[in-house]
């Protein structure tokens, strides 16, 4: 029988990553296709090919376990703030940031 699994997710980071292990190669053999629909990911497959608990699996632990990217980081000051603060470093600036350098 053809299902369709919907789940929503609120993170973008891990809704990519389930999006991306169900749509594209490596996928479980009996996913037909894949969306985001908003939050949600709307997944259908084919429960005589792929169980249901593998596909609640994959969905688990793409969405928690597995990070597929990092968010952009927008302020390097304040991002440099934050990392201060947290390392107890009040010497930690924005120059020491190597993400600043990257392209």
């Amino acid at each position: 029988m053809i299902i369709d699994r919907t789940v929503t997710i609120a993170d973008p980071l891990a809704r990519a990553n389930v999006y991306d292990a169900f749509s594209r190669p490596g996928r479980p053999v009996g996913v037909e296709r894949c969306e985001i629909l908003g939050d949600d990911v709307l997944v259908t497959y084919d429960d005589a090919v792929t169980p249901a608990q593998l596909i609640d699996d994959v969905i688990v632990i793409e969405s928690a376990f597995v990070p597929a990217r990092s968010a952009p980081i927008d302020d390097i000051d304040a991002a440099a703030a934050r990392a201060a603060a947290g390392l107890g470093d009040p010497e930690l600036d924005a120059s020491r940031i190597l993400e600043k350098y990257l392209p």
